[in-house]
């Protein structure tokens, strides 16, 4: 059964770009559920998880916020009715588009390298979020890293199939 399994093509890609979707989706319920204590650490997490477009989507939240919140403190409803989703897409959306991407360059040959290379940046920065939550100083937040860490360690281990089937695929060209 395990031989049928790795003869699947594009189940080791798969596997480290839904491992990283996953991460962040977890991340960002915890955090907009209050999990992880305060806001601040979650999107101090999502920044390092999400690094290039974290940038961007942290410095247009506010704006993205008030096209999608019409309603002004002043307005005696405020709070009632409330869409409350929208947090979890405003907070996600950068760690979602670098999944896909990453699913784009370790799909393509051409990419394939560059694939690899973001796909361990990204590992490292799901397992260094784990590591950090489990040994943080407030104990009620040090449950909540072990799925980071089970997470990246799905990530390397998709990784490095990706990089043998890799190498399978240059052998059996040379042939």
């Amino acid at each position: 059964m395990i031989q049928a399994i790795a003869r699947v093509r594009g189940l080791s890609k798969a596997l480290v770009a839904c491992s990283y979707g996953a991460a962040v989706l977890t991340l960002t319920w915890l955090t907009q559920d209050g999990h992880l204590g305060d806001a601040m650490f979650g999107v101090m997490a999502m920044m390092l998880m999400a690094f290039p477009l974290s940038l961007a989507g942290g410095s247009l939240y506010g704006t993205l916020q008030q096209l999608i919140y019409p309603t002004k403190h002043d307005d005696p409803t405020y709070g009632v009715n409330y869409p409350y989703a929208w947090d979890y897409v405003l907070m996600a959306w950068p760690g979602i588009v670098i999944a896909i991407v990453l699913a784009v360059l370790l799909a393509w040959r051409r990419t394939r390298t560059a694939g690899r290379v973001s796909g361990w940046f990204l590992a490292a920065a799901v397992i260094v979020t784990g590591v950090v939550t489990i040994f943080d100083d407030w104990g009620p937040r040090r449950p909540y890293g072990w799925p980071f860490l089970v997470y990246g360690l799905i990530m390397a281990t998709g990784l490095i199939a990706v990089g043998r089937t890799a190498v399978e695929e240059a052998a059996a060209a040379d042939v």
